[in-house]
């Protein structure tokens, strides 16, 4: 009897660690699912602002169209008609106005004193057109300077999140400088300048990716969209040859979700589509046209940023 106890205590015993260790275990992995789901969601963060940045250097709008306010101000007035003349007769019969004497003198001063003016002003909103081909191509620096430095509000934060997830230290760091460098160029508004660094910080985005993210559609995305501003960071320069080994390289990337069944079955028109639109993007290489480049380029970017 004594020894059915002590082996009752064992297995309670082992049951007891099996279960702690089992909560335990459990514990970690949905904290460490946590702690990547959030740093993906800081790399798509990241990967959005820098597009966003790109786009920018061109006045480009990933919209057809713009919402405008103008102020309208309304003046209304409630003139006052009160007054009347006094008149009478004098002691020789004649009559008076005890007005007359001023009366034409005060007339404007009685109208400005009689009179309420009301001003309301209102919103005007207008839906304008923001094409390639109608859009103000100025670069808003105030704008992108602001974009950057935003970023450096979170930049901390993401660095510590991709460390825990053992993301290659150098990579971070070269990030965080290039950020920097970025940054300089914007201050200084040299467009061209700007665009090369974006090239540069943008190639960590598919490395955090690779290092973080599970999904094969994102990562292939974000590899695609690298060659893609290579080619685009050209365009001022004219370096049209340049511009089509880029696009080859993105075609060649994109193109491996024709054949992965990895992806889901519901996107492959998306994604179909954006292959088409690829190879229409280097098509209008051969135009040697900014605009025509400019249209496909944007139509492309609002196709597969919603893969």
């Amino acid at each position: 009897m004594k020894k059915f106890k002590i082996i009752s205590y064992i297995v309670l015993l082992i049951v007891l660690v099996v279960l702690a260790l089992t909560v335990y275990t459990s514990a970690t992995q949905n904290d460490e699912q946590d702690e990547k789901e959030k740093a993906i969601a800081e790399i798509r963060y990241l990967d959005t602002k820098l597009v966003d940045l790109f786009n920018n250097m061109n006045h480009i709008e990933t919209r057809n169209y713009q919402i405008y306010t103008t102020k309208i101000e309304e003046s209304r007035s409630a003139q006052n008609t009160g007054g009347g003349s006094s008149g009478g007769t004098d002691a020789s019969g004649s009559s008076s106005d005890s007005n007359t004497s001023s009366g034409s003198d005060s007339t404007s001063t009685q109208d400005d004193s009689n009179q309420a003016q009301t001003e309301n002003t209102n919103e005007n909103y207008e839906m304008k057109a923001s094409g390639i081909l109608t859009t103000n191509r100025d670069i808003d620096w105030n704008s992108c300077k602001n974009e950057s430095e935003l970023m450096y509000t979170s930049i901390s934060t993401i660095t510590l999140d991709l460390y825990r997830l053992h993301v290659s230290q150098e990579d971070i760091l070269n990030f965080n400088k290039e950020l920097d460098n970025l940054t300089v160029s914007l201050e200084e508004e040299n467009k061209q300048l700007v665009l090369d660094n974006l090239v540069k910080i943008y190639e960590y985005i598919p490395k955090f990716a690779q290092a973080v993210v599970d999904d094969p559609l994102y990562k292939t995305v974000v590899e695609t969209k690298l060659n893609v501003f290579k080619g685009y960071a050209k365009l001022d320069s004219g370096d049209w040859a340049g511009m089509n080994t880029n696009l080859v390289d993105a075609i060649n990337i994109y193109a491996t979700l024709l054949t992965n069944t990895q992806i889901d079955t519901s996107k492959q028109t998306s994604i179909n589509k954006g292959y088409v639109m690829l190879n229409e993007l280097k098509n209008a290489v051969d135009t040697q046209n900014r605009s025509v480049f400019l249209i496909k380029y944007k139509n492309l970017l609002e196709e597969i940023n919603n893969l």
